[in-house]
């Protein structure tokens, strides 16, 4: 029998293993579309594939990390990276649960003013920089000075780039300006400041003060929250009742079939095994027609819970807040008079935007060529993502 068990683990790990390095796909997506609906655990190699959420939250409970440290965020720590033993984890925590409410009632009191521009192509970098210039607001209470944004905004546009396959490799010159910056604003302490009164704050070292402020904060909102809006923007161009007439179902149904996350790993613990999981297999196994947008899904009682924002003592703390925002971008974006959005015709809608957001988006009349037009470079863009999707499994250990 073991050496039975041993061949099938060994089966699993060359076939998970093959599919991963080869397809166009992130490795989440892979796992869902070779294990669909399985139910429990598969054994590798080096550790296990966690197939389903009940699987996932009856595991023994740890605070270790569901990443690993990655280039993509050098030369910040941000808080899901730390290990629960560190010192900083809990001060980190509550540094942030002071900031939370702060955040909150500002998201209530501000009227963001903002418009797309008539557009053909991609349109995730018009919304990152949105929400670059909302979190920036959120956190000073005003609004950036031109010097200001032009040392932060590349190096937030270099990490979500990283983040995103679409490089490898970290410019560490301009995170370099985003780090100086955000520690002469917290130098600067001003009244304004969402950690202006705030003593675990100041009591922190520089670095998990700047990793605070420039990953906990001002990253997370401008990438989660660009990823979840152009993500409800593209299923809205299908589906625009279901979020004129149910936006919170929508948002959630939004977050199971594109969750903001690819992999959680966990390192071995004690005396159990790593594992790692999809959060794309996570979040559709266990409902009925599981690859459809059905917001009315939500509104049965005893469903599987949705997984994007982590569980147990590692849920994500930000997970109001960035729906809060990206709920406000979003009705600001379509409630605009006229507002009509398109996806290109060889546009594939997957979860990391390999190829961006590629819409076409206008104001008034639809043009009759809307549903013809396509984007350029498709099979370029394939290539590097390819690349980049590789490196990034190496440098994240992803399937280790």
């Amino acid at each position: 029998m073991n050496l039975i068990n041993g061949l099938v683990t060994l089966y699993y790990t060359i076939l998970l293993y093959l599919s991963a390095f080869f397809s166009l796909e992130t490795p989440g997506t892979v796992i869902w579309k070779l294990f669909k609906n399985r139910k429990g655990k598969i054994s590798l190699i080096s550790r296990d594939l966690i197939c389903d959420s009940e699987t996932l939250i009856n595991l023994p409970k740890c605070a270790k990390p569901l990443d690993g440290f990655t280039n993509a965020l050098c030369p910040f720590i941000p808080t899901f990276l730390i290990d629960n033993n560190d010192r900083y984890w809990k001060q980190r925590r509550i540094v942030f649960s002071h900031a939370d409410p702060i955040i909150d009632e500002r998201i209530l009191e501000k009227s963001f003013h903002f418009k797309l521009e008539n557009k053909k192509g991609n349109i995730l970098w018009d919304i990152f920089e949105i929400m670059s210039k909302i979190s920036f607001e959120l956190m000073f209470n005003r609004i950036p000075t031109e010097n200001e944004f032009n040392d932060i905004y590349p190096g937030l546009l270099d990490i979500n780039k990283v983040i995103k396959r679409f490089t490898s490799t970290p410019d560490m010159q301009i995170r370099q300006k985003f780090y100086d910056r955000t520690l002469l604003l917290i130098q600067q302490n001003e009244t304004n400041f969402v950690f202006n009164n705030c003593k675990d704050f100041y009591d922190m070292n520089e670095l998990h003060q700047v990793s605070s402020v420039a990953e906990d904060f001002l990253t997370t909102i401008s990438v989660q929250c660009t990823d979840l809006v152009c993500h409800m923007l593209l299923l809205y161009s299908q589906y625009p009742n279901d979020f004129h007439n149910d936006i919170e179902n929508s948002i959630n149904e939004t977050l199971r079939l594109y969750p903001l996350t690819d992999i959680w790993a966990r390192q071995p613990y004690r005396k159990h095994r790593g594992w790692i999981a999809s959060l794309v297999q996570l979040n559709r196994n266990g409902w009925t027609q599981p690859d459809s947008f059905l917001p009315q899904r939500w509104n049965i009682e005893n469903h599987p819970q949705l997984m994007s924002w982590g569980f147990d003592i590692r849920r994500c703390p930000a997970k109001k807040i960035a729906t809060n925002i990206s709920k406000l971008v979003f009705e600001n974006i379509i409630k605009t008079e006229g507002f009509w959005i398109k996806p290109a015709k060889n546009f594939e809608h997957e979860r990391t935007f390999p190829y961006g957001c590629q819409v076409w988006i206008g104001y008034g009349q639809i043009p009759n060529e809307v549903n013809s037009w396509k984007f350029n470079r498709k099979f370029q863009m394939q290539c590097r993502r390819w690349l980049c999707e590789r490196l990034r499994m190496i440098d994240q250990n992803e399937l280790n």
